[in-house]
């Protein structure tokens, strides 16, 4: 009876361990710089604007402590970097990054590559965004 329980205990221990975002998993590693082009879309309803705009240059400076991960993100040049939090879960990164206003950030990894999405909605504007950066 004893090592029934045991047995179960241990099994509800393992399926509990499962599911959530990502792919699960040990976390990737992406301490390092990364960079790549940028297609930026600006939806400005206080203007009545709608524009893309392609930065040939988007920098991640990033830095990790487990699943854990901080660094810079810039856009196009230094004028318009911020602070990167998040965290990573086998090859995919959820977090924000902060600056001028807070971002919402996400990105998956495969080996050299980081291709990814942002998303700010807030001030009228409704600005979205991929990207595909390669590690240098």
């Amino acid at each position: 009876m004893v090592r029934i329980g045991i047995v179960t205990l241990l099994a509800l221990l393992v399926i509990s361990g499962c599911g959530g975002d990502g792919d699960g998993g040990e976390p990737v590693n992406i301490v390092g710089t990364w960079s790549g082009p940028m297609t930026h879309r600006i939806i400005d309803n206080n203007a009545g604007t709608d524009i893309t705009l392609t930065y040939t240059a988007t920098f991640f400076i990033l830095s990790q402590n487990g699943s854990s991960v901080s660094g810079k993100m810039a856009l196009r040049d230094l004028a318009h970097v911020g602070n990167l939090t998040g965290t990573m879960s086998g090859s995919h990164f959820k977090g924000v990054r902060t600056g001028t206003h807070t971002v919402t950030i996400a990105f998956n990894v495969s080996g050299n590559t980081l291709t990814g999405t942002f998303r700010f909605v807030g001030d009228g504007l409704d600005e979205t965004g991929t990207y595909t950066c390669t590690k240098h």
